[in-house]
């Protein structure tokens, strides 16, 4: 979740049904975010077509923002700050001539660099402001095309991103990291970490089965690179990405 947060919110005790639709909006975002990041499932209300949580007062899901500085003000600010909440910088290096040239490229179509970097990035993820089908096929070509996608490395982590396991992998490794920290783990500590350790080889042992040759024969080395994944994805969501250096 963001460290901060602006809501048109009068009052706590007030139904959530009853605030600006910009505000539920950005609400249902913030619920469907907190429940990625815990791990659970929102439960849907059919007769409202909603989640079950939008039908509450505020004051029943606040704890959604635990960790997050609540700021509330008058209708309509709060589309404003939500928007720049989910802007994240992302630096890359460029010769001075390549600029030159990405600067006339950009201007010669009427898109500041950004914009322009903005739409490239959509059509490449199939983002919400795509271009078109033809668009999003050309540049998946020219993805495949790439040296990084010719012959790459046939990675523990590759493999749980192409099987949709990563964040499963993940919250498996966490939880054996908090029962090994334990000083007196009880017989279910023990337990636990047993089955948490044997569920973390079972999904390294089936890439190794099923990865035509797989690239990693160690699983604490693979969990290395999968972390290091993990931690630069969660700097962007949170938009405090560190600035890397990039070899050329």
């Amino acid at each position: 979740m963001v460290k901060e947060r602006v809501l048109a919110v009068p009052d706590t005790g007030i139904f959530i049904a009853e605030l600006p639709e910009a505000t539920r909006n950005i609400i249902r975002k913030d619920l469907e975010e907190h429940a990625r990041e815990h791990h659970y499932r929102l439960e849907w209300d059919l007769e409202n077509k909603d989640y079950m949580a939008m039908g509450q007062r505020f004051y029943d899901i606040e704890g959604i923002y635990m960790g997050t500085y609540l700021h509330f003000c008058k209708e309509g600010e709060d589309v404003e700050a939500y928007e720049r909440s989910l802007k994240r910088n992302i630096s890359i290096k460029l010769y001075q001539d390549e600029v030159e040239k990405l600067c006339m490229k950009s201007g010669v179509v009427g898109l500041s660099i950004s914009e322009l970097f903005e739409n490239f990035v959509a059509d490449l993820i199939c983002g919400t402001h795509t271009n078109g089908s033809d668009e999003r096929m050309y540049i998946e070509q020219w993805f495949e095309r790439c040296y990084f996608s010719i012959m790459p490395e046939k990675t523990f982590l590759s493999y749980l991103l192409e099987m949709q396991e990563v964040d499963s992998v993940l919250e498996c490794w966490e939880i054996l990291q908090e029962l090994k920290g334990l000083d007196e783990p009880d017989s279910y500590d023990k337990e636990e970490l047993e089955i948490q350790q044997n569920t973390l080889e079972e999904y390294f042992q089936e890439y190794k089965t099923y990865t035509r040759e797989p690239a990693e024969d160690q699983l604490e080395a693979a969990m290395e690179k999968v972390l290091e994944w993990n931690k630069e994805r969660e700097h962007l969501l949170e938009g405090t990405v560190p600035e890397k250096s990039l070899g050329r």
